[in-house]
């Protein structure tokens, strides 16, 4: 008997520690039913991401972009629209691709696929010149209205150029619209050229 006692004894503080580490859980749990924990700050993606053109926006880097990107876009149709009159009219620069849609007499030339060819090429001439103007002008720190009126009649004339050209359009459409194009160009480059030496 004395001995169950004294085992009663020792055990009654362990029994104790118990008591008290269930109580802790079993409160810890009732306040996390009772008030949720705040939810981590989750940014949204434009926090995470910020676009680098919001530093400049409203400045001519904007305009130009826009406008130099729908030019290449406008690039890439026509390049398309070239492969396509070439199939309608059957008309192939290399003999394989004749073989494959007929035989080699239609490895020859035709002269609405040489226009669209044409057309492409002055693209080619006047567009990537602006690509590089564009761009050096855009940091000169131009005025912003200025610069996009610049680039707003390049697009512009570009563009009506480009109709001219595949829509054969009665002349001078055709030349007045590249001129429209290169004012601006050549305005640009003026103003390269001018700063470039003031700063030798």
């Amino acid at each position: 008997m004395k001995s169950q006692a004294s085992f009663g004894r020792v055990q009654s503080p362990l029994a104790s520690a118990q008591e008290t580490a269930f109580s802790v859980l079993r409160d810890a749990h009732t306040h996390s039913l009772a008030a949720p924990a705040e939810p981590a700050f989750s940014p949204t993606l434009p926090a995470m991401l910020p676009s680098g053109l919001e530093k400049v926006s409203g400045q001519p880097l904007p305009a130009f972009l826009l406008c130099s990107t729908l030019l290449v876009i406008k690039m890439y149709a026509v390049a398309v629209i070239t492969g396509q009159v070439r199939l309608r009219k059957k008309a192939f620069a290399n003999p394989e691709d004749a073989m494959r849609h007929g035989g080699l007499m239609y490895c020859r030339s035709d002269p609405d696929v040489e226009r669209c060819l044409r057309a492409h090429r002055n693209d080619m001439e006047t567009i990537y010149p602006f690509l590089f103007l564009g761009l050096v002008y855009s940091f000169l720190g131009p005025d912003p209205f200025v610069a996009q009126m610049h680039f707003l009649v390049v697009f512009v004339g570009r563009i009506l150029h480009t109709v001219a050209y595949l829509g054969k359009l009665p002349a001078p459409t055709r030349s007045l619209a590249y001129t429209l194009a290169q004012l601006p160009c050549a305005s640009m480059a003026l103003q390269i050229l001018w700063e470039t030496v003031r700063h030798l």
